[in-house]
């Protein structure tokens, strides 16, 4: 009996080490090599590799794979969470960004150059999930559609901007409207999904999602609607030039000199800076650079950083508060001009983008108190020169 026993469990050993190594397996079709496994309800491709530079330009995903269907599509979270924390997360076509001492921003790099010939990705309505991290390095202007059974993180999807890109008039979660990603009631935004100059937010919109970094850049005009009453984290970020506007009537939000502010609160929503200079509107009270950019820039390889151009910041007397400043700037001189005699409360300043030199300007008789107030948060940064001027 117990021989009987081992055996039975030495079998049911050989199965499981079986289905274990066919669990991965991979499929041609095309030009294509897609990468599957299966899960609950049928397979889930995780990766996708062109297999030629020519004869690519449309990407079909499968709707089944050996007769079963293709319910999820997407990359895998990595089990390093450090480097994917870092940035170096893979997309679905296994391409990731390079660490800084490599020769190339992205690798493999011959894959990337490939995926940039990809026009237009079709995925099935058999798809009921992408997971989020899909689409990171890959390029704008491509045409994409959401089938009506994905109900998760297409908010995502607005990290980049396509050049057409449909939703299924059936998904009961999501919907587009002037290039607007939104839930189905029309009440939230949750960013741009395509290449356009003008944006006019749908008038049902109440609330502004800026969980997604670049959610809201690309547009060059901004327009607000009445109803607007919230963003998320009193924060977003925009390009380095682009006028926001706001409906008449909004009770809560104002913009004036390419920022946004919040009326009630007085804190500072968002801001570009034209000519380099960031001009804050009276009324302002608080001014933080977490969740505020000044602007996105970008290098050749398309990563960004915050900063806009930013060299002279002019502060009103309606300021109490300014933390995080210095994110506002790009290195390495930066002017702060002061219009308050009392000093506002200067708390973190998040230095950065190799920022060397600081000029405070002051208000005439005000620089003791600037020197008293500021000093010892400034001398934390042993890297900065800090000069305080007085303005006639």
């Amino acid at each position: 009996m117990k021989k009987l026993l081992l055996l039975v469990l030495f079998l049911l050993g050989l199965m499981n080490v079986n289905q274990a190594q066919a669990y991965t397996d991979s499929v041609v079709q095309g030009n294509y090599e897609f990468v599957y496994e299966y899960t609950n309800g049928g397979i889930w491709i995780t990766k996708i590799t062109p297999l030629a530079d020519e004869g690519i330009s449309v990407l079909k995903v499968p709707s089944k794979i050996k007769g079963i269907k293709v319910v999820k599509f997407g990359t895998k979270a990595l089990k390093n969470a450090e480097w994917e924390d870092n940035g170096y997360s893979e997309n679905v076509f296994g391409v990731s960004r390079a660490p800084d001492d490599a020769d190339t921003p992205f690798w493999p790099m011959d894959i990337y150059e490939r995926t940039k010939k990809i026009k237009k990705i079709q995925i099935p309505e058999t798809v009921k999930t992408i997971t989020r991290k899909s689409f990171h390095y890959f390029h704008d202007g491509a045409s994409i559609n959401i089938p009506k059974g994905v109900r998760k993180d297409v908010e995502y999807f607005a990290y980049y901007k396509w050049k057409k890109f449909t939703i299924s008039s059936k998904n009961k979660k999501y919907k587009k409207v002037n290039n607007c990603l939104l839930s189905k009631n029309g009440e939230i935004l949750y960013g741009f999904v395509e290449k356009k100059d003008k944006v006019v937010v749908p008038k049902t919109v109440k609330k502004m999602v800026t969980g997604v970094a670049l959610a809201y850049d690309d547009a060059t005009i901004i327009v607000l609607p009445k109803g607007l009453r919230k963003i998320e984290g009193e924060g977003f970020k925009i390009s380095s030039e682009v006028t926001i506007k706001v409906a008449k009537g909004n009770k809560k939000y104002a913009a004036k000199h390419g920022c946004l502010y919040n009326k009630k609160t007085g804190r500072l929503v968002t801001a570009c800076a034209p000519d380099g200079v960031f001009r804050i509107p009276e009324g302002v009270t608080y001014v933080t650079g977490y969740y505020v950019s000044v602007g996105v820039r970008y290098d050749d390889t398309g990563s960004h950083w915050f900063g806009g151009g930013t060299q002279k910041m002019i502060v009103p007397s309606t300021v109490k508060k300014l933390d995080r400043i210095l994110n506002f700037f790009d290195g390495p001189d930066c002017e702060i001009v002061m219009q308050a005699k009392k000093p506002p409360k200067l708390s973190c300043l998040l230095v950065h983008q190799g920022i060397k030199n600081v000029a405070v300007y002051v208000p005439k008789g005000a620089k003791a108190a600037y020197e008293k107030a500021w000093g010892k948060k400034f001398k934390e940064y042993s890297s900065l020169t800090v000069t305080y001027i007085e303005q006639e």
